[in-house]
C-alpha cells in the first residue's frame, strides 16, 4: 500500500478556506459579525499544530444572540414571510452551500480530521439534502378544521387548528460531523418559522461559522440564526438555561443530555436529545460474507469511530466467528490512514488530543484485563491524534469496553449462538440508538428488527441518514427525532381556535 502522509499539506489552501481560517474571531449575532472578547485556538487534527483562532463565547454573548432570536420571531420581516418566503429562502442557502461545497468541505477536513471524500459527500452532500428537503415543508405546515358540537342553546361553532412555530430554539451540536449536524438542527427549525441559536462544539466550530456567512448571503433577515461559539461548560450551558429559550435540540453525550433534560425540566423547555450509542452489529452465517465483513468494518472505522450510530459490538454467529475474526484483522491492516487532505485515505485522526487519550485508556483497560487487543499499526509518538483501526475480543458482557461508548476506532468483537441470548446482549446497554443486521432470513430480519431496542435498524447495508427518514434512539440514546417529519413537527405547536358562527 502506498503510503500516505500523517500531517496535512496546508500550503495550497483555497482561498476561501484561507480567509476562513485567518478570520478574526467572532460571533454572527442579529445578522452581523461580533468581535469576540476571548478567543481559542483552533488545531489541525493530523498535526497537532494551530490553524486558527475562534471566539471564547459566554452568557454576555449567549444574551446576545438569545435576544436577537427573539426580537427576530416578533419582526414582520420573519413573522411575516409566510410559508413560500422560508421555502425559497432553504433554497438558495442550499444551492449557496452547494457552490461552496468543495471550501467547505476541506474546512472541516482540517478542522475535524475526517476524510476529504468524507468530508464532501457526507457532511456536506448531506448538508445540501437535508436544506433541500426541508425547503419543501413550509407549505405543507397545515391545520385542521374540526365540526364542532356545542351545548345545547350555546350556538354553533367552527372549530380550527393552527400549526405555529414553537419559538426561539437553542441549537447545541457535537463535533463529529459538524456542517451536517448544523443542518439537521437549522432547516427543520426555519422550515418551521422559528428562530435559532447555534452552538457548535468548540471542537469543531469554523464551518459553522462559514455556514452564518451564507445564512447572510441567502437573505434571512437579521436574527433568525445566530452563531455563538465557546465552551459548552460556559455558552452551552448559558444557552440551555437562558430564559429566552423556548426549545433545546441537542445532539451528543448521555451525560451532557441528562444535565441538559434537568434543566429543561426545571424550567419547562420542550426538548429534543439525540444521544450516545453503542449500536451492535449482528452477522448470522447465511449471510454475504464478504459484503457483511466490509459492512461490519465501515461501520465502526468510518469517521474513525467518531459517529452516533457506529457499529462498536460486533456479535457473529458462532459457526462463521473464527473465519469473520481472522478476515477482519486482515482487512483492518488494509485500511489506509491519514491526513485528511491526502488522497487515498479512508481513516484520519480523532478530532482532539483529548479524545485520543481516551480512547486509549479503554484499550489500556482491556489489555490490563486480558482481552484480546489487536491494532492495525502503531501511532505512538506521531503529532497527530491518531488511533488505528482496532479489533477486541474476549471483553465481557459487563465490561467497560462492551458497555460505554468508546467513540473512536475500535470493534468489540462476541460469538453468539442462539437468537435469545443474542437479543439480551444486543439490547444489554443502557442505550439505544442503532443496530444492523446481516442476513438473507426474511422472517430473521422481521423478528429481530421488532426485538432490538433502538431507534434504527439496517439490513444488509451500511446505514446512512436519509434526510426524509427520522434518525433517534430509544433509553439512554435520548428521545425526539432529527430528520424526517418528526423533526419539523417537534419545532411547532398547535394552538385551538374556536370560533362562534351563529
Amino acid at each position: 500500500m502506498t503510503a500516505i502522509a500523517l500531517e496535512n499539506d496546508l500550503s495550497r489552501l483555497p482561498p476561501a478556506v484561507r480567509r476562513w481560517l485567518d478570520r478574526k474571531p467572532a460571533h454572527f449575532i442579529d445578522g452581523a459579525w461580533h468581535a469576540a472578547s476571548a478567543a481559542m485556538t483552533v488545531a489541525d487534527p493530523s498535526s497537532g499544530r494551530e490553524i486558527a483562532e475562534i471566539g471564547k463565547g459566554a452568557a454576555p454573548e449567549i444574551d446576545m444572540a438569545v435576544s436577537a432570536a427573539r426580537a427576530a420571531l416578533a419582526a414582520p420581516e420573519w413573522r411575516d414571510a409566510g410559508p413560500v418566503a422560508r421555502e425559497a429562502l432553504l433554497h438558495r442557502l442550499a444551492a449557496l452551500i452547494e457552490a461552496r461545497a468543495d471550501d467547505l468541505a476541506v474546512l472541516d477536513c482540517i478542522d475535524n480530521g475526517m476524510p476529504l471524500w468524507l468530508a464532501r459527500a457526507v457532511n456536506v452532500g448531506g448538508t445540501v439534502d437535508v436544506f433541500r428537503y426541508y425547503a419543501g415543508w413550509p407549505t405543507k405546515l397545515a391545520g385542521r378544521t374540526v365540526e364542532v358540537s356545542a351545548p345545547p342553546g350555546v350556538g354553533r361553532f367552527q372549530g380550527m387548528t393552527r400549526r405555529e412555530p414553537v419559538g426561539v430554539i437553542a441549537a447545541i451540536v457535537p463535533w463529529n460531523v459538524p456542517l451536517m449536524m448544523a443542518a439537521w438542527k437549522l432547516a427543520p427549525a426555519l422550515a418551521a418559522g422559528c428562530t435559532v441559536v447555534l452552538k457548535p462544539s468548540e471542537e469543531a466550530s469554523l464551518s459553522a461559522l462559514a455556514l452564518a456567512e451564507l445564512i447572510e448571503e441567502a437573505g434571512f433577515p437579521a436574527g433568525v440564526v445566530n452563531v455563538v461559539t465557546g465552551l459548552g461548560r460556559e455558552a452551552g450551558d448559558a444557552l440551555v438555561r437562558h430564559p429566552g429559550i423556548d426549545k433545546i435540540s441537542f445532539t451528543g453525550s448521555t451525560a451532557t443530555g441528562r444535565a441538559i433534560a434537568r434543566e429543561a425540566g426545571s424550567s419547562l423547555k420542550k426538548l429534543t436529545l439525540e444521544l450516545g450509542g453503542k449500536s451492535p452489529t449482528i452477522l448470522f452465517a447465511d449471510a454475504d460474507l464478504d459484503a457483511a465483513i466490509m459492512g461490519a468494518a465501515n461501520a465502526i472505522f468510518l469517521n474513525s469511530g467518531q459517529v452516533c450510530v457506529a457499529g462498536s459490538r460486533l456479535y457473529i454467529e458462532d459457526k462463521v466467528y473464527d473465519q469473520v475474526v481472522e478476515r477482519l484483522g486482515a482487512h483492518i491492516r488494509s485500511i489506509p490512514v491519514g491526513a485528511g487532505l491526502s488522497e487515498g485515505v479512508f481513516m484520519g485522526p480523532l478530532v482532539s488530543g483529548r479524545q485520543r487519550e481516551r480512547v486509549t485508556a479503554y484499550l489500556d483497560a482491556a489489555r490490563a484485563g486480558g482481552m484480546g487487543v489487536e491494532e492495525a499499526a502503531d501511532y505512538a509518538g506521531t503529532s497527530g491524534f491518531y488511533v488505528a483501526p482496532t479489533l477486541v475480543t474476549g471483553a465481557a458482557h459487563d465490561d467497560p469496553i462492551t458497555q460505554e461508548e468508546i467513540f473512536g476506532p475500535v470493534l468489540g468483537i462476541y460469538r453468539f449462538e442462539g437468537e435469545d441470548d443474542l437479543l439480551d446482549a444486543a439490547n444489554g446497554t443502557e442505550f439505544g440508538l442503532a443496530a444492523s443486521l446481516w442476513t438473507r432470513n426474511v422472517d430473521r430480519v422481521h423478528r429481530l428488527s421488532s426485538a432490538l431496542q433502538c431507534g434504527k435498524v439496517t439490513v444488509n447495508a451500511g446505514g446512512f441518514p436519509y434526510p426524509g427518514l427520522p434518525e433517534g434512539g430509544y433509553k439512554g440514546s435520548g428521545f425526539g427525532r432529527d430528520l424526517g417529519p418528526d423533526a419539523v413537527e417537534q419545532c411547532l405547536q398547535t394552538k385551538t381556535l374556536l370560533v362562534h358562527i351563529s
